[in-house]
């Protein structure tokens, strides 16, 4: 059994526990014992829905921190899914094409300036976890097995929560009531669970670990999308929650609303639009389903009763990004010493020319008081 696994967590919530022996326990949900603990800092999602085939692509990745080297999460879905890895860089690609316009503008602005003294100052200056094999009881079946993404994966179904739970707690996780009450609606509703095992490879004397998963695939029928949003109770009094961010893509042929316990979700809208082009790290999965309503949860603690479903949105109303306005300025310089001196040397000019003027005799009259000619 692996050494230092002994938590449970409700899709992408981690309950972690740290083992100090093979038989020795101890672990509460959502929160570790006294020193240690496992949070969640930033958990991103894609759900890729396609309506016609009502297949669910649930395409997820998070980042981590924990006081145990080790530690574990369980996924539910309605049917039996079929685990994957995709690129890391899927989810760098839907940041590009939900990215808000980039606008340059010029600003022009009349600056006055005195490059004579500048010109002065210019020049004056200077400046590997092992996998159990022991049989499931007959109340707990294991559908399915894989490595994936670096993480041991393992689905079940059950007939019961109890058994379920005391399976998993036989397989390292940590079998308490709290993990039971939360496995008892999966196990009436027939659902499946996979148990994932998730290991960092940092030294043994490191007080705080970061650990980010690779990005894992799960592609399972389903009535409706949803997302697994559904946590163990916690004890108010220990609950620990690291200030953490969900942000949920839904991709599918148009916009497309949430409902947590069938109420709308409090998450804001950050995008709803098609975007172009399609993914190429999803190729294959459903190249048709362009558009994407983009979710953000800034939450803390969640109210995680239930789990968040989605349904065609009655509001078609596009939304994107406010652009981000990058100002080039355009600056007209008026050097005001140089146009002083030029009025100054302009005005001693004329001064000049009129004093010449002033002080040249008068020229005598012509004969028959004429003028001289010239």
């Amino acid at each position: 059994m692996l050494r230092g696994v002994l938590a449970a967590l409700a899709c992408a919530l981690s309950v972690a526990a740290l083992a100090q022996t093979a038989g020795e326990a101890a672990a509460c949900a959502p929160a570790p014992p006294e020193g240690q603990e496992v949070q969640i800092a930033a958990e991103e999602a894609i759900i890729l829905w396609d309506p016609a085939t009502r297949t669910e692509h649930f395409i997820r990745r998070a980042q981590f921190r924990a006081t145990t080297r080790a530690f574990g999460f369980l996924v539910p879905t309605p049917t039996t899914p079929q685990l994957g890895e995709v690129s890391d860089g899927v989810f760098a690609s839907m940041a590009d094409r939900i990215r808000p316009e980039v606008r340059h503008e010029r600003e022009t602005k009349i600056r006055p300036s005195a490059l004579l003294l500048e010109a002065c100052m210019v020049m004056s200056g200077g400046d590997a976890q092992e996998a159990s094999t022991a049989a499931a009881p007959d109340a707990v079946r294991v559908l399915a097995t894989a490595r994936v993404a670096g993480f041991d994966a393992t689905t079940v179904e059950a007939d019961d929560a109890g058994a379920l739970s005391a399976w998993l707690g036989q397989h390292g996780f940590a079998a308490t009531p709290t993990l039971t009450a939360w496995l008892e609606r999966y196990v009436a509703q027939k659902w499946k669970l996979t148990a994932f095992v998730v290991a960092t490879d940092e030294a043994d004397a490191q007080p705080r670990y970061d650990v980010a998963t690779r990005t894992v695939r799960m592609s399972f029928q389903a009535d409706r999308p949803f997302y697994p949003y559904r946590e163990p109770a916690a004890e108010p009094a220990r609950a620990s929650y690291a200030d953490r961010v969900l942000r949920v893509h839904v991709l599918s042929t148009e916009r497309y609303a949430a409902t947590l316990a069938d109420k709308p979700w409090f998450a804001r809208v950050l995008y709803a639009a098609p975007i172009e082009p399609g993914l190429p790290e999803l190729a294959g999965l459903g190249d048709h389903l362009r558009f994407a309503t983009t979710f953000v949860d800034e939450s803390n603690p969640r109210p995680a009763t239930d789990e968040l479903y989605f349904a065609p949105s009655p509001d078609r109303t596009l939304v994107r990004q406010p652009p981000i306005v990058i100002t080039e300025p355009n600056d007209i310089v008026i050097p005001l010493d140089l146009l002083a001196l030029a009025l100054l040397i302009t005005f001693v000019i004329v001064r000049r020319r009129r004093a010449r003027a002033a002080l040249m005799p008068p020229r005598a009259p012509a004969p028959g008081g004429r003028p001289p000619g010239p």
